[in-house]
C-alpha cells in the first residue's frame, strides 16, 4: 500500500495529477497494477496527509487549495521551517552537517546555467528538507512535511517555471543557507521568513488559485 502512495504522491508533486482533477479508480487499478483495496486505503492516506479530498459518492479529487488555505498554510511553514532555520544553525558544525548543507546547496547551483523546471521542483524541496535533516528531529519533519506538500501542488502551477523565478528562488536559499553556515540561528530565521513570504506572495498571485481575489497580506 506504501507504494501505492508514493506512486500516486510523486504523480501529484510534479504535476501528472492537477489540483482538481478527479482519480478514476478503474484507472488506477490498471495503471498501477493493483486491487480496489490498497487503493481505496491509499486514498484514505493521502486524504489524511492533505493531498487529496474522499468525497462521498464522487470519490478522490487531487486537492485543490483556495487563497486563505495557502496564506494559512504559509503562517504555518514559516512558524516550523523558520524554528528549523534556527535548530540548524546551532547545530551546523556538528557531524558532517555542514558537508552536508554545502553539497545540496551545490546541487541546486546547476540551475543558474540550465534552469529545467521539474528538476528544480525537485532540488528546492531537497533544499528545505536537508534544513529538516540538521535539526534532527524527526517530529519536526514530519509537521513540516505535512504542510510543505499541498503548497508544492500549486507551485506547480506557472509559479517557478521561469528562470528569472528560479534564480531568485536560488538567491534566497543562498541566504539561508549563508545564516546556517555562519552559526547564526537570527540570521538564518529570517532569511527563511523572507523567503517564504515571497513564495507566498508568488502563489496568491497566480491563477492556479480558486479564488484569487485573496485580499491583503499580513506578515507582521
Amino acid at each position: 500500500m506504501d507504494n501505492i502512495v508514493s506512486l500516486i504522491k510523486d504523480q501529484i508533486l510534479d504535476g501528472r495529477l492537477a489540483p482538481g482533477q478527479r482519480l478514476i479508480s478503474t484507472d488506477l487499478v490498471e495503471q498501477l497494477g493493483v486491487s480496489r483495496g490498497p487503493l481505496r486505503e491509499a486514498f484514505r492516506q493521502l486524504d489524511a496527509e492533505g493531498l487529496i479530498d474522499v468525497e462521498p459518492n464522487r470519490g478522490a479529487i487531487v486537492r485543490r487549495l483556495g487563497a486563505d488555505e495557502v496564506k494559512n498554510l504559509y503562517e504555518i511553514r514559516i512558524a516550523l521551517e523558520g524554528f528549523a532555520a534556527r535548530l540548524a544553525a546551532e547545530k551546523i558544525n556538528e557531524g558532517d552537517n555542514r558537508a552536508f548543507l554545502e553539497n545540496v546547496l551545490h546541487r541546486g547551483r546547476r540551475h543558474r546555467k540550465d534552469p529545467v523546471f521539474s528538476a528544480f521542483v525537485n532540488d528546492n524541496r531537497e533544499f528545505h528538507q536537508a534544513i529538516v535533516h540538521l535539526c534532527g528531529n524527526p517530529e519536526l519533519g514530519k509537521l513540516i512535511d505535512k504542510y510543505q506538500q499541498p503548497v508544492f501542488m500549486i507551485q506547480l502551477r506557472q509559479i517557478i517555471g521561469t528562470s528569472q523565478v528560479i534564480a531568485h528562488a536560488l538567491d534566497e536559499h543562498e541566504k539561508i543557507a549563508e545564516g546556517i553556515l555562519s552559526g547564526s540561528p537570527e540570521a538564518a530565521y529570517l532569511a527563511m521568513r523572507e523567503h517564504l513570504i515571497h513564495s507566498s506572495e508568488q502563489i496568491l498571485n497566480s491563477p492556479a488559485l480558486i479564488n484569487p481575489k485573496h485580499g491583503s497580506k499580513s506578515w507582521a
